[in-house]
Parts: C-alpha cells; structure tokens; sequence
C-alpha cells in the first residue's frame, strides 16, 4: 500500500535534511581539523623551512625546542601566571557560586550577570579598556597585573562550570546535616564543598587553559617584558618563521587536549 503524497513528501524532505545535516558535520569536522593536522606534520619535517610537502622527515624540530633554550622562558612564565591564575579564580569562584546557589543574598541575578560578562566582551576590547586603567595604576608589563587580567577574563568559565556543578547537588543532604545539629557552614564544608571536589579540580584545568593559552591581553598588557608561550609564538610568526613553531604548536595541542579530556572527565554528575 503506497503512502499518501505529503507522507512521501515529508519522508523525501526528512532524508534530504538528514543527508545535509551529515555533510555539514563532516566538512566543519574537517575544516577544524585539516590545520591541526597539517601543523602535526610539518612538525617532523627536517628542511630548513616550513614548506608543504616536506622534503625530508625527521624530528629536529622536537629537539630544536627541547635544546635551543629559546622556549623555557616564555613556557615557564606561561606556566607561572596560568597557575595562578586557575588558583585565583577557584578561591574567587566557590564562594560566589555559593552565594548565587545556596543564599538569597539580594540581587543575586545582578551578581551573577556582573561574573559571567567578561565572557560576552570581546577580548580585543577588553585589552583596551585594560590597557588604559593599567596605564594610570602602572600596572603595564607587570606580573601582578597579567595574573590580574587573565583571572578576570578565566573567571566567567570558572563560575558557570562550578554553578553548573553546584545545581546538580541537591540541597536535601545539607538541610539534613542541618537538622542533625551542623551549623550550614559545617554542611557546606562537610558535605557540599566534598562532593564538588572534581568539579573544583576541573574548573582549575579550565581556569589554567584559559590563561595559558591566552595571547591578546599579554600583547596589548604585557610590554616588552613579558613574553608568554603564545605571545613568543605570535611574535615568530610576525616577524620570522621559526620551523620550531610547527613542533611547539603540536605538543600544545596534544597537552590542551589531554588536560580538556581529563577536566571533562572529572565532570561527573554528582549522584
């Protein structure tokens, strides 16, 4: 028995739009990963320059960034603020989702509006604005001042991955704690703070990738100075191509990778 004319049309229409819908994942799949993957494989191209195909295979690039020395100052500066960075935002971040979630502190919605708006601002215009108040509290080229800067800018991620987490725990286990004889402070800590240990785990990977990757507030922030892994790399690109660059980006991808999948991973449902 055929079916009717509009059944038929709306199956035809269905299997053509999830024909389009396949294609389209496909080609954006490929055209974030083609770049990725073609900086893996210059990176064990032995020529002197980076060309596509490489002419000759080896891994002097590798040892290039491991022997040179050019790298380990911009890396362990990298290292150094995005550490304290991820630090900064957590210790900031806890108790504000704690006074979002679990208060009725007035004006909470404003609260919460003002933590995650840096998330809405474009980076290039947030660095401006920086630029000019950092210039009159002399802030420029300073350590403290970066940190600062990247802790704001990580913060929003920090918040919306703790509240996230914080919602999903049910407040019935700390009104019982409560109803046992524990002060909410006691509760929070005990119990609550506990079970929001992975989270709070993964919001310092994600609050540490945040800053560690971060090039346009160091450019604009950081002076002469400051050099961190990206801004030294952005600086290669711009004035001379260093084929290190090739292998530096590669380890970078495979290190962001690992630490996004382990924070994911840590991201489990509380039960």
């Amino acid at each position: 028995m055929s079916l009717p004319a509009p059944d038929r049309a709306q199956r035809a229409l269905d299997r053509t739009t999830g024909v389009l819908g396949g294609a389209l994942v496909v080609v954006s799949v490929v055209f974030l990963l083609t770049p990725a993957v073609l900086i893996a494989v210059l990176s064990f191209a032995a020529d002197s320059r980076v060309l596509f195909p490489p002419r000759t295979w080896g891994f002097d690039r590798y040892v290039d960034v491991f022997t040179s020395g050019n790298w380990d100052r911009p890396l362990l500066l990298s290292l150094e603020i995005a550490s304290w960075v991820a630090l900064l935002a957590v210790l900031i971040a806890v108790p504000m989702v704690f006074a979002l979630k679990r208060s009725r502190l007035p004006g909470r919605g404003l609260l919460e509006g003002i933590a995650i708006a840096p998330l809405v601002i474009p980076v290039s215009a947030y660095a401006v604005g920086l630029y000019a108040v950092f210039a009159q509290l002399d802030l420029l080229g300073s350590k403290f001042g970066i940190v600062l800067a990247h802790t704001v800018h990580a913060l929003p991620l920090v918040v919306i991955l703790l509240s996230t987490s914080l919602e999903q725990l049910k407040p019935d286990l700390e009104l019982a704690a409560m109803t046992m004889g524990a002060s909410r402070g006691r509760a929070w800590l005990g119990i609550t703070l506990r079970l929001l240990v992975p989270s709070i785990v993964a919001a310092l990977l994600f609050g540490f990738i945040s800053s560690f990757d971060e090039a346009v507030l160091i450019t604009f922030l950081g002076g002469a100075g400051l050099v961190t892994l990206p801004k030294y790399i952005f600086d290669s690109v711009q004035y001379a191509i260093d084929p290190a660059i090739t292998a530096i980006a590669t380890l970078l991808m495979l290190a962001t990778t690992a630490i996004m999948l382990l924070a994911t991973s840590l991201r489990k449902e509380p039960r």
